[in-house]
């Protein structure tokens, strides 16, 4: 993007500048500076109408484009909205300025300013410009805030906006930081989450390894916990996508602890239903060499996962929700050697194998232990991370047949897996001396 104004400027007074003395040289950078502010100011109107003209906006881009053609630079076609990149650098700068200006003023004469909706109309069109194209300014993201508690700016099309912002830059932390604000003044029940989790998804996809976006979708995840289902099939779809792209892999791990937290799982209607449902855990099962194909009910699975387990203080709905929840983990650990197969060795695969591994084994542990009490409680403080860790290491593996099977499989996948094995599920392997 060119620093310079050149573009701005007609040769014939480039030229008088550099021919005329320097009293009349000052003369004409004025007349520029006021051409191009004139100018930045029709850009910026241009761009303030195609606001007011279309509702439905849902892109912004820069052009590419480093040469002035005498029309306009501001692109509308069909709900989406460009800005050729020869211009942007000195519209944006314009904009800046004015809204920094602005900032200076008095307390009192910003109040007196925001009083009259002509004013603020204004400061807003100045506002989505500079926000298109820099959206890192905190400060200019305070102005909006400000407007909007008076009752300037309409929080639906505040909500809009964040969103065309974050079609130019999906990662931008300020933008959703904005629209988790915009929901405090909303009910839950009133807010579009299903809408929420497709702009997280699409910034997401944009953007590999997008911290922000994810951090969003945990947000909504946590308030909305009835898109609990969809997002087991939508985080599968986005992990067949995008075989690289970690976040995904432990935001799923996030969607699982959740759904047991909330002892989620899906009802099933009849026999034949149940035994689909936990498919995969009958083939970990298989893995494992354990006797797989006698386990035809769900009660069988328990005791093969929990024997001799004390039902007092577990409800039926907790159990049921551990098989769920521990089938969708088997699943992704087949899933994750599938993956394997097609694509090659990858971290991720390996480390979302290992993860889901971690949940069955720990939760088996909790429940057997009695550390669950039929509420799971995630890990919140160190003392309690510390209390767990001790169950683990007095944890006799050898008495439980299936915690038994996986700790002998697993030592077969080499001495690296080994040592994972040994810090975090403390399965007592003897290490190999070279």
């Amino acid at each position: 993007m060119p620093s310079t104004t050149e573009h701005l400027v007609s040769p014939k007074k480039q030229q008088a500048s550099e021919q005329q003395p320097n009293m009349e040289a000052l003369d004409i950078n004025v007349d520029f500076n006021n051409e191009k502010n004139v100018l930045c100011e029709k850009i910026i109107r241009d761009i303030n109408a195609v606001f007011l003209k279309d509702a439905d906006l849902s892109s912004f881009e820069i052009i590419q484009k480093e040469t002035n053609c005498n029309k306009s630079p501001v692109v509308h076609v069909e709900h989406n909205l460009g800005l050729e990149s020869w211009c942007a650098q000195h519209v944006y700068d314009h904009a800046h300025r004015t809204l920094i200006s602005h900032r200076r003023q008095s307390l009192q004469q910003q109040m007196r300013t925001l009083q009259q909706q002509q004013q603020s109309d204004a400061l807003a069109k100045y506002l989505n410009v500079a926000l298109l194209i820099n959206p890192d300014v905190t400060t200019f993201w305070h102005i909006r805030r400000q407007l909007v508690q008076k009752n300037r700016l309409s929080i639906n099309k505040e909500l809009q906006f964040s969103a065309l912002v974050l079609s130019i830059k999906p990662k931008s932390n300020e933008a959703f930081a904005y629209r988790r604000w915009l929901y405090s003044f909303q009910s839950a029940d009133a807010i579009d989450w299903p809408n929420e989790i497709s702009i997280c998804e699409r910034s997401a996809d944009r953007c590999a390894c997008n911290y922000h976006a994810w951090s969003h979708r945990q947000w909504v995840l946590q308030n909305a916990p009835c898109l609990l289902q969809s997002e087991l099939m939508r985080t599968e779809k986005f992990i067949r996508k995008h075989i690289s792209d970690y976040s995904s892999y432990h935001y799923r791990q996030v969607v699982l602890s959740r759904a047991y937290e909330l002892c989620f799982y899906m009802p099933s209607s009849g026999q034949t239903d149940d035994q689909t449902q936990l498919d995969d855990l009958r083939e970990l099962f298989a893995h494992y060499d354990l006797r797989w194909s006698e386990l035809s009910d769900e009660e069988a699975m328990v005791q093969l996962l929990l024997p001799d387990l004390n039902r007092s203080s577990i409800s039926a709905q907790r159990l049921r929700s551990f098989l769920y929840c521990c089938n969708i983990a088997a699943h992704d650990m087949r899933l994750c050697v599938e993956q394997r197969a097609l694509y090659g060795p990858r971290d991720c695969f390996e480390l979302h194998r290992r993860a889901s591994l971690k949940f069955i084994v720990e939760q088996c542990v909790r429940l057997m232990t009695g550390l669950a009490n039929g509420v799971y409680l995630p890990q919140a403080s160190a003392t309690q991370s510390l209390e767990f860790q001790s169950q683990l290491r007095k944890f006799d593996y050898a008495s439980h047949p299936f915690l038994s099977a996986v700790r002998r499989v697993e030592s077969e996948l080499g001495d690296k897996h080994q040592r994972w094995c040994n810090l975090h599920l403390h399965f007592g392997y003897e290490e190999r001396r070279v």
